[in-house]
């Protein structure tokens, strides 16, 4: 059994120094981790005197795991190595903030995220971790579907390795080097949330950059430049402005481009960008690539441009093009929804694609209201029906004879008897 350096060099968190004792190889490891992460995501405290043996005794119950550990030894290792020396304490305020008006919907994608980022962190550190194939097999030898569904840590039946990390999501993130990025992010997030006396917001508010992260020392952040820091105040203030959300009017067309030719001729261009960057590619492909490698593609990078915007327009555009293909299923409840559950997805520890799905929401109801004023222009005419008949007034009366006389024409009358 490997001791404590073999750990504890895992994940590189304690700066090159050991810990005394046998602590849990890699397979075993990951299994506690992802069990603790369960356990604090869902009770948020580790008041309860039982909360550090809770874990393993239960994993070794269900037959993950094999040892008996003792508090001592899980102390250190959730602090150390699952948490990269965040404080019980800070854990325990981060999450008693984070799920403040949420409703349990939300809470549960926090616990969603929570845990995803433990995972992700453990295999950014493994050598498994160096390709899809091996990181997979790396989790069913570490019987992680077992501990994700396991509903006396708080995990859900539905859960699986499969759905936090599809190849898909692998591809979007880049590998190994993504998921170490995703779990810096995420312990920069709950170390930022857990400041006292209020949480720090670590992104900037005018271009959406990190502006702080965490060094892996209990809670202490450092100041780190966006792309805000080289630009005037009055470049600032033009972004700031810019990320205002607008009224209705300008949200819609131009009042003065009745026809919406301008939105027209965007969408169009757009279009002409994705036929000619992603040829011979099915849709799934085409959108994985735009939210995915090509986020930051279309971010011009100056003083007046807003994060994620020609991106955003050219998914937008993509999406309303091929929302009528019956073979496009995903988008059968619609290219909004579709857009917010990304966005939901995303908004959390990815900047970037948080900043390029808001710009494609923001873009598509030109899109919807460009497409209905083309249906109402081409509607036909209203249909008034055939013009009824004059109505019949019975002979004019300069034609009737008088009292006494007999028409021209009129019949005689009969013989009275």
């Amino acid at each position: 059994m490997p001791g404590g350096a073999d750990l504890m060099s895992l994940y590189g968190a304690t700066g090159g120094r050991t810990k005394g004792g046998v602590m849990p190889v890699a397979e075993e490891g990951f299994a506690l981790a992802v069990g603790y992460a369960l356990l604090w995501a869902s009770r948020r405290d580790s008041c309860n005197v039982g909360f550090f043996t809770a874990v393993s005794d239960v994993l070794r119950a269900q037959g993950v795991t094999r040892m008996i550990w003792s508090r001592t030894t899980m102390v250190d290792f959730v602090t150390e190595c699952v948490f990269n020396g965040i404080t019980q304490k800070g854990l325990s305020t981060f999450l008693q903030r984070a799920v403040k008006g949420l409703t349990r919907e939300q809470r549960d994608r926090l616990m969603y995220d929570f845990v995803q980022s433990v995972v992700y962190s453990y295999l950014a550190r493994h050598e498994s971790g160096a390709d899809y194939d091996n990181a997979i097999a790396f989790c069913v030898n570490s019987k992680i579907d077992a501990v994700l569904q396991c509903t006396r840590l708080g995990g859900c039946p539905d859960w699986s390795v499969s759905t936090l990390l599809s190849q898909d999501i692998w591809d979007q993130l880049g590998g190994q080097a993504g998921l170490k990025e995703v779990s810096k992010k995420f312990f920069t997030h709950i170390v930022a949330g857990a400041q006292m006396p209020c949480p720090v917001q670590e992104l900037c508010d005018v271009c959406g950059e990190p502006r702080c992260k965490s060094v892996g020392k209990r809670l202490e952040l450092v100041y780190v430049a966006c792309r805000c820091e080289s630009l005037t105040f009055e470049q600032k203030s033009a972004m700031a402005a810019r990320k205002r959300p607008r009224d209705s009017n300008e949200r819609g067309m131009n009042s003065l481009d009745t026809a919406g030719q301008g939105i027209k001729e965007t969408y169009e261009r757009k279009l002409q960008v994705v036929a000619v960057r992603y040829p011979n590619k099915t849709a799934k492909e085409i959108i994985t690539k735009m939210i995915g490698a090509d986020v930051a593609r279309d971010s011009l990078n100056t003083s007046d441009e807003i994060t994620g915007q020609q991106g955003g327009r050219l998914l937008a555009s993509y999406l309303h093009s091929i929302k009528d293909d019956a073979s496009n299923d995903f988008l059968s409840s619609g290219v909004n929804n579709f857009l917010q559950t990304q966005l939901d997805k995303y908004r959390m520890f990815y900047p970037s694609q948080k900043g390029l799905l808001e710009q494609a929401l923001l873009f598509l109801p030109k899109l919807e209201q460009l497409a209905a004023a083309a249906a109402a222009a081409a509607a036909p005419p209203p249909d008034f029906g055939t013009p009824a008949p004059p109505p019949d007034f019975g002979t004019p009366a300069a034609a009737r004879p008088r009292p006494g006389e007999a028409g021209p024409s009129a019949a005689p009358p009969p013989v009275e008897f």
